[in-house]
């Protein structure tokens, strides 16, 4: 301590005596409130105040407070500009100031958080669609044929109603928005084995490069309005045998146009910013799937002449997240003929509903344990995440249950029904439990009622190979003769009463 700071003190402590300032020894006296206790006795104790009621009231009352002034920061905070009736909340959020103001009782302090609260989940965003967190729940599967109202479906008029009410719940509830090419312009550059697509749209701009490998003319007999075609999702290994059976083989890196992490960046978010309002949201499976759409665009557009290919008979393959992708980009785009989503599991051609962990069935013949019990399937839980979420919309994330989705993936199968399209859905059956198998195959029987409704029985399948989170060499002998066959009318070696069962057929073991 500085000498000035010692002297301040000494000078206060000796007013506080009345020493007057004078510099006077005092006499030695006992300290009188400083008691010695001898021995024998015994410390007093201080008794521990007891809370009284109006304590408790008090301690109650300040915590609601904190409660509902914390909840106005966080709602004075979240952004409602995507919505038609932002009044509803800013009129709540005034009341509940007005609350704070006044000082009101616990009680009161509780309300009005739940009326806060509440006023969050009145938000209407112009969509006319049930908030995603309200959605109820039910077990069984959507009907096809029932409008959301519960009114039937009549087929021959009403079909393309029903059909469009599910894009819309895909678009709204999972996938988000199917960008259809509306105001887009598209520019190609293509030179020999490579060419590069660039779309425009609204001073917005995005490019990305394909692959092209075309058949050998003096091989294989072209047919009169060009090669049938496949775009496979990243790669697709038996390029060399699709060519030498006559089709050309497009293949792009999905990453180029939409990120696959929650940046959302690449050609496609160029264009189409990821925002707040669900109408500015679409996930990155439809956005990889914007990619099949944009390459046949190029081809309709010249590009099918510069390699000799027909627009018209497409084959749309890819595996895994990429088999998720190819299934909804083949159901949102009517002009893919064939679509072969591959072990694509849940949000792909896996019913939600269904869940096969902990069945038992018999796999021996195709290499597995007679008795092989089914371990954990992708969850939704896992679909909603940091690593996946990005391939969805928002309003995806808020659904706490499988059940509460207000579609199923019969309902993205109804998508290709009725429009000469053709679906050949493919799984695997050993090492495959994530991607839940058996639920693809309740996909397809599923499918198979609707198309069978529809008159079109044939035009979906369920092709499954022993092994592999692949495209395997079978798999494609099989879609290109079911392509041959159902698009050419050639004979083919493959027997497609094949393609509509599997060891799933008659459910698991039971005893």
């Amino acid at each position: 301590m500085k000498r000035k700071n010692i002297f301040l003190l000494c000078l206060l402590l000796g007013m506080a005596a009345g020493c007057g300032g004078e510099n006077k020894v005092q006499p030695t006296t006992p300290t009188p409130y400083i008691v010695t206790a001898t021995p024998t006795e015994k410390p007093v104790e201080t008794p521990t105040p007891v809370p009284t009621q109006a304590d408790e009231a008090t301690k109650a009352q300040n915590a609601a407070y904190d409660r509902l002034a914390g909840y106005i920061n966080l709602t004075k905070n979240y952004n409602l500009e995507p919505y038609a009736n932002p009044e509803v909340v800013l009129d709540t959020i005034k009341k509940a100031e007005a609350l704070i103001e006044k000082k009101g009782t616990a009680k009161e302090y509780e309300d009005m958080l739940e009326e806060l609260k509440g006023s969050l989940k009145k938000l209407n965003d112009g969509s006319g669609m049930v908030s995603a967190s309200l959605l109820p729940s039910f077990e069984e599967y959507p009907d096809p044929f029932l409008f959301a109202d519960g009114s039937e479906v009549k087929i021959e008029e009403d079909w393309e109603k029903r059909l469009k009410e599910i894009s819309d719940l895909y678009q709204y509830y999972v996938y988000g928005v199917y960008r259809d090419g509306e105001g887009e312009t598209l520019k190609y550059d293509a030179k020999a084995d490579r060419a590069s697509i660039t779309v425009e749209r609204e001073g917005k701009k995005g490019s990305f490069n394909i692959t092209v490998s075309v058949p050998d003319e003096t091989k294989v007999e072209k047919p009169e309005k060009g090669w049938p075609f496949i775009i496979a999702l990243g790669w697709f290994e038996q390029t060399q045998y699709a060519n030498d059976r006559g089709y050309a083989v497009i293949t792009f890196n999905p990453t180029d146009l939409a990120t696959d992490n929650s940046l959302r960046k690449g050609a496609f978010y160029n264009i189409y910013p990821y925002g707040d309002s669900w109408k500015e949201q679409t996930g990155a499976l439809l956005a990889w799937g914007w990619g099949f759409s944009k390459v046949i665009d190029a081809l309709e557009q010249g590009m099918g002449e510069i390699y000799g290919i027909d627009p018209t008979v497409s084959i749309i393959t890819g595996v895994s997240r990429y088999g998720k992708a190819t299934a909804v980009a083949g159901a949102f785009d009517r002009r893919i003929k064939i679509s072969v989503p591959t072990c694509s599991g849940a949000g792909g051609m896996a019913m939600f509903r269904y869940v096969s962990e902990g069945d038992v069935y018999d796999l021996s013949s195709v290499g597995g344990e007679s008795r092989h019990k089914f371990g954990q399937n992708e969850p939704l839980s896992s679909l909603q995440s940091g690593a996946e979420g990005h391939w969805f919309n928002d309003n995806f994330k808020k659904i706490t249950k499988a059940d509460k989705l207000p579609v199923d993936q019969n309902l993205l199968s109804a998508m290709y029904a009725g429009q000469g399209r053709y679906m050949f859905i493919t799984s695997s059956y050993l090492y495959e439990d994530w991607t839940n198998p058996p639920a693809m195959w309740e996909t397809y029987k599923e499918a198979k009622k609707i198309f069978t409704a529809l008159g079109e029985e044939e035009n979906v399948v369920f092709n499954i190979h022993p092994t592999g989170h692949m495209v395997t060499d079978e798999d494609v002998v099989r879609f290109l003769d079911f392509s041959d066959h159902y698009v050419y009318g050639k004979e083919a070696e493959t027997d497609f009463d094949e393609l509509t069962t599997c060891l799933f057929a008659d459910g698991p073991i039971t005893e």
